[in-house]
């Protein structure tokens, strides 16, 4: 069934939380990195279906929100763009997906390691995610990731309270539980907070906030390598 770009954008913002500024957060950087323009009347208009963004801007928007531009168009076809395995005659498919590994982000003080984009990790078909970091340290034992395991994130720039996200901090990169809360003085901030209580929440945003913080997304799974 063909649907609409406009609906597209509203599903996801609906089922993920999403405002148009998350939206516009999440494409700015592969805008500069593909050379695309875009801005906040530009969300407010594809969401609104007043435009239809071009193929380049498809391109960017299905990248930033870790969905396919065909779907994002409005046609009935995957979500991802993740390419069924090739059927012959008596043999069952075997479907397998490997994901990047970008690199170690901190169960603990903040620490990043990054990655050299050449690791990889089988995410397996059912498992709807993007990349994949590696939990350093034990601030979120109490969900049971342990130093050393795969976490596996699905690309999206915000998520709802209590959902475990992956979130860079300036140039650091940590695995947290995000809450959207409001400050001493009613301004809306941000609480990542661990699941072990030896960890002090970290409170970001309001308006003396000068670090950089974006999230990255939303934690789907994690697996040991033990």
């Amino acid at each position: 069934m063909r649907t609409t770009t406009a609906e597209r954008l509203q599903y996801l913002m609906r089922t993920r939380h999403l405002r148009q500024i998350d939206i516009l957060r999440a494409v700015l950087p592969y805008c500069q990195e593909l050379g695309v323009k875009m801005n906040r009347s530009d969300i407010s208009q594809y969401v609104s279906g007043k435009v239809v963004p071009g193929q380049d801007k498809l391109m960017v928007l299905g990248k930033a929100l870790g969905v396919s531009a065909v779907w994002l168009l409005g046609i009935d076809v995957p979500m991802t763009d993740e390419p069924d395995a090739p059927t012959y005659p008596g043999m069952l498919p075997v479907k397998s997906r490997r994901v990047p590994v970008l690199g170690s982000a901190a169960c603990g003080e903040p620490i990043y390691k990054p990655g050299d984009g050449t690791e990889f990790v089988d995410a397996g078909p059912d498992i709807p995610c993007d990349f994949a970091l590696i939990a350093q340290g034990d601030s979120m034992t109490g969900d049971r990731i342990q130093n050393g395991d795969v976490v596996f994130i699905r690309r999206q720039p915000d998520a709802e309270d209590g959902a475990i996200v992956a979130v860079a901090i300036d140039d650091e990169v940590m695995i947290k539980h995000i809450y959207h809360v409001r400050d001493a003085l009613g301004q809306m901030c941000t609480q990542f907070l661990s699941s072990n209580p030896r960890y002090s929440p970290i409170f970001v945003g309001g308006s003396g906030e000068t670090r950089n913080v974006r999230v990255l997304g939303k934690a789907v799974a994690f697996r040991s390598l033990l």
